[in-house]
């Protein structure tokens, strides 16, 4: 089991399962909500994460018909995005409390990515999302 928890601590969370996937995402959305160039996320069927503490605390915004984010009322941490037609969630990897035991694969929305940002890893990179 892996643990999560905002910035300010109201909302702790855990991941039953092992992730499947871990990636860097530089669409704008991502960048904006992080503040940086991309966004680290770990990959996991949803009904493996559980909210621990803190579910009154949880705000949703939805960024569009197949991303809903997951956010702390107070700190405004994003804690994670429900993704692929409800399935998966993408856990922001800076949340976690734990070494994730999974390390990023691959690049997406390297199309969109910072112009004053270099990838630099011999990691995949995507246009958009890659092929399912």
């Amino acid at each position: 089991m892996t643990t999560g928890r905002c910035r300010c601590g109201a909302i702790q969370f855990s991941v039953a399962r092992p992730f499947e996937y871990a990636g860097y995402c530089h669409c704008s959305r991502c960048r904006r909500a992080s503040g940086s160039a991309f966004a680290a996320f770990a990959g996991v069927r949803r009904e493996n994460v559980h909210i621990e503490q803190g579910p009154d605390d949880v705000v949703t915004y939805r960024r569009n018909p197949d991303t809903v984010s997951h956010l702390c009322r107070h700190c405004g941490s994003v804690l994670f995005l429900v993704v692929r037609q409800e399935q998966y969630a993408h856990v922001q990897m800076g949340t976690l409390v734990e070494d994730p035991q999974i390390r990023p694969q691959f690049h997406i929305y390297v199309a969109s990515k910072a112009s004053w940002h270099e990838i630099t890893d011999g990691l995949p990179q995507f246009a958009g999302l890659p092929n399912r």
